[in-house]
């Protein structure tokens, strides 16, 4: 049936206005609902024969009651029914409580018009939520009770009431139905009156229960009643439900004449919202300024996008002179309003406040910690959210459409709960659908409602309740392409208008949500052979081809309504490192640790353990955390079980044959310092044993000097030098690569001898003049070079333990802790530098982080004969206690520190294809290093380890980034994990006690240090004897 849409007009023109509403009326067919039923009939009679209903009990404590006025009328019977349901709009009216509607003259005509029409034609006022509906009819009520309205409205009794008050007001006794057609027959007999039905939509289809044996509705309740001359009714309703009413419910709708409220200009809004202003003001003594309105209409307009102009301004303006009332502030200024609807709605500041700056550094900071190793996809927020906050994305659209392709457990779902938290304010404004359960055919009906439903949730279905009290969240569709066909073609409306039509006709509005699909697509190409083991294929082939083959299964039009499709790569072992440490600090944060105080310390070899038997390219990081409360939760527990009256304490988990294991950790356990060494002790005293001991080192050079095969070595190390002297050694590169290698060997053995023979020979020169020539001044000076000599011979002779070529290598060492372990990080770097210069080996510092990034990082290359042999017993956590303050309080810092060798260029090259790189700008000013203008991650894809860099070029950046990832795969080929001292010390491989009494100790060989300034500034040489010592007596060397 086609029906006129009502325009409201002016006065002069109202008798053509009315003609048009009875023609229309005589026209429309007078025929029942689809939804009555045979048996209907017996309602009506019974409404018919209702005379009377049993007067109401007493209301009971928690029953609802829309208004605490009791209605005076003679019939105490109908007083208790609009009590129970109704609201006294004169009473309201004369309390002043009803705002007043502005700019709707025409539309107050028109209904009065209708109201006062000989044809029975109620006039329902179809307009958006805020649109100004009840505010139409309030003020058509104060109006009639002011007098200014024709006599036949102004003695009218004015109730209103909505479909929800009227059946959880009426249902009891007999029923619902039966009250509300008692109810309008009793204000029938009562004489004239006006009722206001709020939301008379939600009659149709209300009060029905599944399996009750009456299925007629409110409104089939309602429809004999409002046929009633004696009843006035004037209704709203909103447009969308209301056009499937009209359309389903033709008996029904005929009742009603539409008057749609016309859609406000914004001057004409501005001059509403500017006479709101001057009566709040009026009534709080707040002044409004006009950038202050401003403020309010910029905001709802871009953000209140379910609801309408004036009445979204008008309730944002009232909210926020309520804060500002808090604050007790005279004048409503901007940041009150932005404040107030962040409050109400979880939306940042960054993009509510124009005046907010934008940090995509710190952005990109803050979605990294959470998102470890995705930064294509971190990057693709950020750019989304550069695009909101500067106002250039499309508003007519979502916010954002993206599709997430990659394995699982490698953070798309991470990443959708990390931007609900950063845009929307929390974690709960993400809802989230498994599509894989709407696969079948009839599952589209489920997600966005059955027209048949036999309830509103039904009908709406279930994409709009979820979605219904979220207009500001992150939509996560999982598993997307296991959705039906038909579920993808429904989508495509939504990507492109950001606007959801359910089947009861409601319009969502989805444009302040971002859509995430996600999608194992193509995880099987990434899990497969051709994933890492057969090395045939690059990660950026796999990414390519993942990209294609998902194209390949949707349509064109699909893939061209996304903002952007990301691949999400596998994690690295460097990602999963973090991750486990992120989840073990979530589980130290967990009741039963902190009801008791108990602070939990980490080793890092706990790390290891867990990537060791949690790392899986195929499960992700999910399997990590389930190995997490497999291995860790239960050391926790039975350790904290065992000592059940424990307050405080501090716990530490360590590695012991492989298992996770926690202890107490009390002043027994810490290290305890050693008597302070006697320096001067082993000094010789007379030139007599001054000559002795020069004697012996003479001795032990010729042992070494036999051992190294001095002679032998001389003259390879000529024969080779001859042969690079002649013209075709370049012509076998093969080979010249090889005797260059032999070369630096026989050579490094020489250098050494050679630099030990010229130090005995000071020495032996010294003990000449102070022996022979009686020149005692030199005596001091004797004694320092054949100390110094005792110290090299002795370095020279541990080398001699070193297990493998690479032993010799230069040697980078990777000094890494958290933000927080930032100062000891540069500590721990000089203190290197220091010993390595005293050593006369080269030092480079070659990469370091930026001050702000969440790691702290340091890398040296330290370059000389035997580096990485010497100095590889310092891998390991170096743990820091300091005391300080009067409360005592101790303050733990845990600094791992990393020693690879430094791969040779006779080393073969990791293939391009198992390599990943990515390079990110930076601009910052290092400690260490002036300038860092890039960051590099270097990844090998086929066993997961990476390698990070930050370097003054992306060039440099890149280049080192795949020399530390060469040397951590080396490393881990030639040593393997870190080597653990007794329980409950694990990993660490020095503890720095810094308090009344200082001392540094080595937990693996016991050898301490009082003198912690002096192993600062380098003085490490007798924690690396030490270590290399017994290192020499596990091979049963003897050095």
């Amino acid at each position: 049936m086609t029906r006129n849409v009502l325009k409201p007009g002016r006065r002069k023109g109202s008798s053509r206005f009315l003609e048009l509403v009875k023609a229309q009326h005589k026209k429309a067919p007078r025929q029942q609902h689809s939804r009555r039923r045979k048996g209907s009939s017996r309602f009506l009679d019974h409404i018919k024969a209702q005379q009377t209903v049993a007067p109401a009990t007493t209301k009971k404590p928690g029953e609802a009651r829309v208004h605490e006025r009791r209605f005076m009328t003679e019939d105490l019977e109908l007083n208790s029914l609009l009590t129970r349901c109704a609201v006294d709009l004169r009473a309201r009216v004369e309390r002043e409580e009803l705002r007043p509607a502005f700019n709707r003259e025409a539309e107050i005509s028109t209904v009065i018009q209708l109201l006062t029409s000989s044809e029975h034609l109620h006039p329902i006022v179809l307009g958006k939520a805020r649109s100004g509906k009840t505010a139409l009819a309030h003020e058509l009520a104060r109006r009639i009770v002011a007098g200014d309205a024709p006599e036949s409205l102004r003695e009218l009794n004015i109730y209103e009431v909505s479909p929800a008050s009227l059946l959880a007001g009426l249902q009891f006794g007999e029923g619902w139905r039966a009250n509300v057609a008692t109810l309008f027959n009793k204000l029938s007999e009562l004489g004239p009156v006006l009722i206001f039905i709020r939301d008379v939509h939600a009659a149709v289809g209300g009060g029905v229960k599944r399996g009750d044996d009456d299925d007629d509705d409110l409104a089939a309740a309602l429809e004999s009643s409002l046929r009633d001359s004696r009843i006035k009714v004037i209704a709203e309703a909103r447009p969308d439900r209301w056009s499937a009413i009209a359309a389903d419910r033709e008996a029904f709708a005929d009742l009603f004449a539409p008057l749609h409220l016309p859609r406000l200009l914004p001057p004409d809004v501005a001059e509403i919202l500017r006479q709101v202003s001057e009566r709040v003001s009026a009534r709080t003594s707040i002044t409004i300024e006009p950038g202050a309105q401003a403020t309010v209409l910029d905001v709802a307009g871009r953000f209140i996008l379910n609801q309408a102009f004036p009445g979204k301004a008008i309730e944002l303006l009232e909210e926020a002179v309520l804060l500002a009332e808090r604050e007790k502030a005279t004048r409503l200024e901007h940041e009150h309003i932005v404040t107030t609807f962040g409050t109400r709605t979880g939306l940042a500041k960054l993009l509510l406040d124009e005046n907010e700056p934008f940090d995509e550094n710190a952005l990109r900071r803050s979605f990294g910690e959470r998102v470890l190793g995705q930064d294509p996809a971190v990057a693709a927020m950020v750019q989304k959210l550069a695009l909101l906050k500067a106002r250039l994305h499309d508003p007519s659209r979502p916010m954002g459409v993206y599709f997430y392709l990659g394995p699982t457990g490698v953070g798309k779902t991470e990443l959708a709960k990390t931007l609900a938290a950063s845009l929307f304010g929390s974690e709960d404004r993400f809802v989230r659908f498994n599509m894989a359960d709407y696969s079948g055919e009839f599952d589209y009906a489920q997600l966005f409602g059955r027209s048949w439903g036999d309830s509103d949730a039904e009908r709406r279905g279930k994409l709009t309740m979820a979605l219904i009290n979220f207009p500001f969240a992150v939509l996560l569709l999982d598993e997307f392409e296991k959705a039906h066909r038909s579920i993808f073609n429904r989508f495509l409306q939504l990507f492109d208008e950001g606007l959801l039509v359910n089947a009861m006709g409601e319009e969502v509005n989805l444009r302040n949500t971002i859509i995430i699909m996600t999608s194992n697509f193509g995880a099987s190409i990434v899990q497969g052979e051709t994933w890492g083991f057969s090395a045939r294929e690059g990660i950026d082939a796999v990414e390519r081809r993942v990209l294609r083959e998902t194209e390949e299964f949707f349509s064109p039009e699909f893939i061209n309504r996304l903002d952007g499709v990301t691949f999400f790569k596998p994690l690295s072992q460097s990602d999963m490192r973090q991750i486990a440490a992120r989840e073990l600090r979530k589980l130290f944060e967990r009741e039963g640790l902190v009801r008791r105080g108990v602070q939990v310390e980490l080793d890092d070899a706990v790390l290891d353990v867990l990537l060791k038997h949690g790392y899986s390219i195929r499960y992700g990081a999910r399997y990590l955390k389930r190995q997490i409360e497999k291995m860790v939760t239960y050391p926790l527990a039975s350790t904290l079980l065992a000592r059940p009256s424990q307050a405080g304490g501090l716990l530490r988990l360590y590695v012991a044959r492989e298992h996770i294991k926690a202890a107490w950790v009390t002043e027994e356990d810490e290290p305890l310092p050693a008597p302070a060494e006697d320096t001067e002790s082993g000094q010789p005293k007379t030139v007599e044993e001054a000559a002795e001991v020069v004697l012996q080192l003479g001795a032990r050079l010729k042992t070494l000097t036999e051992t190294l095969n001095l002679l032998q070595a001389r003259d390879r190390q000529a024969e080779l030098m001859a042969e690079m002297s002649s013209p075709s050694f370049w012509d076998d590169p093969a080979n010249a690569q090889l005797q260059l290698a032999d070369l630096g060997e026989v050579a490094r053995r020489v250098d050494r001898c050679d630099d030990l023979l010229r130090l005995y020979d000071e020495v032996e020169h010294l003990l000449e003049r102070v022996r022979d020539r009686r020149e005692r001044r030199m005596f001091p000076e004797l004694l320092r070079v054949a100390t110094r000599m005792q110290r090299e011979l002795r370095f020279a002779e541990l080398e001699l333990c070193f297990r493998t070529e690479e032993d010799w290598n230069d040697a980078y060492v990777v000094v890494e802790s958290n933000a927080a372990g930032l100062r000891w990080v540069r500590q721990l770097t000089t203190t290197y530098i220091a010993w390595a210069q005293s050593k006369r080996l080269e030092t480079e510092v070659v990469e370091e982080t930026t001050p702000d990034d969440l790691q702290a990082r340091v890398t040296l290359h330290i370059s000389g004969s035997g580096a990485y042999g010497l100095l590889k017993g310092e891998m390991g956590t170096h743990r820091i206690a300091e005391t300080s303050g009067e409360s005592r309080q101790k303050a733990i810092t845990q600094v791992l520190v990393m020693v690879l060798p430094v791969p040779t260029e006779t080393m073969a090259k990791l293939p391009v294809v198992e390599l990943d790189v990515a390079c990110t700008p930076v601009h910052a000013v290092g400690q260490f290093l002036r300038k860092l203008r890039a960051s590099a991650r270097a990844i090998h894809t086929p066993t997961g380890a990476a390698a990070l860099a930050t370097a003054p070029t992306e060039r440099a950046a890149r280049e080192l980034a795949l020399q530390l990832l060469h040397a951590r795969l080396l490393w881990s080929r030639l040593d393997g994990p870190l080597t653990a001292a007794a329980d409950p010390w694990g990993s660490v491989v020095r503890t720095y006690h810094f308090a009344k009494r200082s001392y540094i100790k080595d937990p693996r060989t016991n050898v301490t240090s009082t003198n912690p300034r002096e192993v600062l500034n380098g003085g490490l040489d007798i924690f690396i004897e030490a270590v290399l010592r017994e290192r020499s007596k596990d091979l049963n060397a003897s050095c």
